[in-house]
This record gives structure tokens, sequence and C-alpha cells, in this order.
């Protein structure tokens, strides 16, 4: 083996080069199983699967219950994607939430009027309502659904009236719906809320049982959970996120930068992009810590490390040989390291075009594509989300019409999702009160609408 073969890491990827073969690498979310009857990990048949956890019917929020987790590892990897879901954020946000009632006009409009009350207002200061809202805001720009938990009061105890103290955004990784078996209803009554992410919390009981929130009897639970969610066709229990569809094309996305720059570092034009799950190194550090246990040695991440690039090293060398004998398909498909066929673990070995011009190009149209694509999903117009076509900057008119039309199309919607529980909250607290949060924002003028003095490029 070349001990100037050179591996560097970038996160969860790395580039390979010095050797006969250069390649980028990449690790990707895997599957987790949770029982017999698990669907492939791309299939949206989630209402069927389920698993028993103490007497309850669980109902896993993908295919592998870990669709938050997987979408935040391809988001967040992605050089694009959380711009786009952050502006989401901030123009959902406006000029932040805000009370309001709304009375009819005589010419039949309805009208938002913007009011003080010092009681809610206080209520909501307590315990930091804003950075609550906050966070609903991102959990829906990422999958359209909010996970909340609600405490009330100890008055109900000892009959005096009730109150919500106070709400608290949960990570909706941990949180899923579930139903008792003993239950005649199909609908989910309990939430199961896990204390970390770690897989064995479910085994190792490291989770709570939760009564879901019910408005019509806001009080009868001392702590219980809420989670807001749109409604999407077929799907009984979760929403499927807008950028679920994208997912793979983001992953293109972010392959597209680790791609090119192999190929301009010294010169290096990689020949494959190599994709291999999560769950193959997992299976590998779970060796390794056994084998140093074994040995009284203490264990560190660094280890894994290293051993990923003696491992990297090997697939090279094998890469290397694919190549020289010619036999390229028969020898990719049965790509064996270590005695393992690594296609049959899952590894996905992609040859890359090695004509410089074409390659490059097919590289930036890729990226392009997969750009698009993903403003798409998250709904961002190409003048909202910073510029247009092959990055020209879009004209204010541009963006102040894009944005006239995200005000007009759904913005309702997704207040109401985000803002449910805590206006449910309100209600319950204040019935007599008839106030409601909503996010204020000013419309959007044309520079030549605005005095001089107030005009963008004055300030």
């Amino acid at each position: 083996m070349r001990s100037d073969i050179d591996v560097e890491f970038q996160g969860g990827a790395a580039i390979v080069s010095g050797g006969a073969v250069d390649f980028t690498f990449e690790v990707i979310e895997n599957p987790r199983d949770l029982n017999s009857n698990k669907v492939e990990r791309h299939s949206l048949d989630w209402t069927g699967s389920s698993y028993m956890l103490e007497g309850l019917q669980v109902f896993p929020f993908g295919s592998s219950d870990d669709l938050p987790r997987e979408i935040k590892d391809v988001v967040q990897n992605n050089y694009i994607a959380p711009g786009y879901l952050k502006k989401g954020t901030g123009m959902l946000w406006g000029n932040g939430p805000k009370l309001y009632r709304e009375e009819y006009q005589e010419d039949g409009q309805v009208k938002r009027i913007w009011v003080r009350d010092a009681d809610i207002q206080q209520w909501m200061d307590d315990w930091d309502a804003l950075a609550y809202i906050y966070a609903a805001c991102v959990d829906y720009q990422y999958i359209q659904a909010v996970a909340t938990k609600v405490f009330r009061n100890r008055g109900p105890r000892i009959g005096a009236d009730g109150f919500i103290t106070k709400l608290e955004h949960i990570n909706p990784n941990r949180a899923r719906k579930a139903r008792y078996m003993t239950s005649r209803s199909l609908k989910a009554t309990h939430c199961v809320y896990k204390y970390n992410e770690s897989e064995k919390a479910v085994h190792n009981k490291m989770f709570g049982i939760y009564p879901l929130f019910d408005h019509r009897n806001a009080f009868k639970y001392p702590t219980s959970v809420h989670y807001s969610n749109l409604y999407s066709f077929c799907s009984d229990y979760y929403a499927v996120p807008d950028i679920y569809g994208a997912l793979e094309w983001i992953r293109r996305s972010t392959a597209v930068p680790m791609i090119l720059k192999a190929f301009t570092k010294n010169s290096i034009t990689p020949k494959y992009h190599i994709q291999s799950p999560a769950m193959f190194w997992e299976e590998k550090e779970k060796e390794l810590q056994k084998l140093y246990a074994s040995k009284n040695k203490t264990y560190t991440d660094n280890v894994l490390k290293e051993f990923m690039q003696g491992y990297l090293k090997k697939v090279e060398k094998v890469l290397s040989g694919v190549d020289n004998t010619g036999k390229f398909w028969h020898s990719i498909k049965y790509l064996n390291v270590d005695g393992v066929n690594l296609k049959e673990m899952g590894w996905e070995i992609k040859p890359l075009d090695q004509k410089v011009k074409d390659f490059i190009g097919a590289q930036v149209k890729v990226g392009e594509a997969a750009n698009r694509a993903v403003g798409a999903a998250v709904g961002m117009h190409p003048a909202l989300g910073g510029s247009g076509e092959s990055g020209r900057s879009d004209s204010g008119s541009e963006q102040i019409y894009a944005f006239k039309n995200y005000l007009a199309s759904g913005i309702d919607i997704e207040e109401m999702a985000v803002l449910k529980t805590i206006n449910m909250a309100i209600k319950v607290n204040w019935p007599n009160k008839d106030l409601k949060l909503g996010f204020y924002r000013q419309q959007p003028q044309k520079e030549q609408d605005i005095t001089p003095s107030k005009r963008a490029v004055n300030n």
C-alpha cells in the first residue's frame, strides 16, 4: 500500500488523493431498524408502520423513525439549503409576534387590530416565549411540525382554577405520537418522549410518556404534549415535510463542491464519488470499542478516524487494481475489501467523467439544478433566495412582487401551525380577552414610493 496517499476529511466527507486512483467520499445516513415490519427507507408508507413500547403502539416519523434527524444531517451539510430555510424563518417572523384582535370592517374586510396586554405579556416574559416561538418557526421550516410540552399549575389538585404556566419547545426527533392498544380509537392519545437521541434511550428506559394536550379539557393533566402539524394527504399522524422530495437533490448539491475541490486541489481529477452508509462505520466503531476494552485501552474518536483513513487507502488500492485490469463493472459490482463486499453493505461507487471541460460544466449544471430544486421544495422564490438564474441578482421589483406573493399565498396557514399551541394557551388562560398572537410585518413598498431620506440606499 502506498504511503503517500492523502486522506483529507471534511466533516462526513473526504478527498482521497495521491494514489493511482483519486476519489471523493462521503458518509450518508442509514436506516435504524425498529422491527421486522420496517419498510424501505424512502417509502412514504408510514401509516402502516408501528412498534410496541410498554403497551403503547408508537407511530414512527418516517419509515426508519428518524426523518427529522435525516433532514437535519442532509440540510446542514449543504451550502445553500440552510440559508433558504433561515430566510424562510425570517420572512415568517417578520417584525416578531404581537397580540391582536380581529375586527370586521363596514366593507366586510377583516382587520387585525394590534394591541398590548400587560397580563399576557408578563406571562410570556416569565418563560421566554420569544425563544420558544423562534424555535417553533425553525422546526416548522424543516418539518412543518412543532412539538410543545404544556405545563399546568397545581390549582386543580386542590379545587382551584387551572392555569397554563408555561410552554416548552421540545426536540421533534425525540417526540413520537402513540396510542394505548386498549384504546378504541385509532387516533394518537399520547407522546413518547426520549430524554436523549441515543438509540439506546428506549432500551434503557430513558423516555417519558405524556398525554396529548386537549384544549377542550386543558387543565386535566399537570404536564402534556401538544403536537402541531399541518395535514399531509393520506398521512394520519405526521406531516410529510415539503423538503422530503428534494433530499436527493440536496445530497447532489452537497457533493458537487467536494468533487470540484478534489479536481482543483493539485489538479486532481477524481475518477469516482463513493457513498458509504453510516451504519457501516457505526458497526466498525463498536468493534473497535470492544477491541480497545479487551486490551484495557482508552478509546477516542481519533481511533475511528485513523481506521477510516487506513480503510479508504485499502479502497483506493482495490479501485486502482480495478482500473488497471479494465474489469470495471464486474469488479465494482463485487468490490471486496478485507473480505467484505462493500456493495452488499450499501456502498455506492459512482464513476465520474474524466473530460475536464465537460466534467466541470456537468457538475456546475447539476449544482444549479439542485439549487433550484431545493428552493422550489422549501417554497423559496429565486428572487427571495438571494440570487436568480446563474447567480444574477434580481431587481428590487422582482423581490417585492415575490415577497407580496409569499404573503398572499399561505402565510396565514404557516402562522396558524407555528402559533397554534400558544394561542390555545392564551385562550384557556384568558377566555374573555379574545386575543391572539400573530406575526406583525409591514407591507413592502417600492423605493420610488418611499420618502428619499427613508430609502434603503440611504440607511
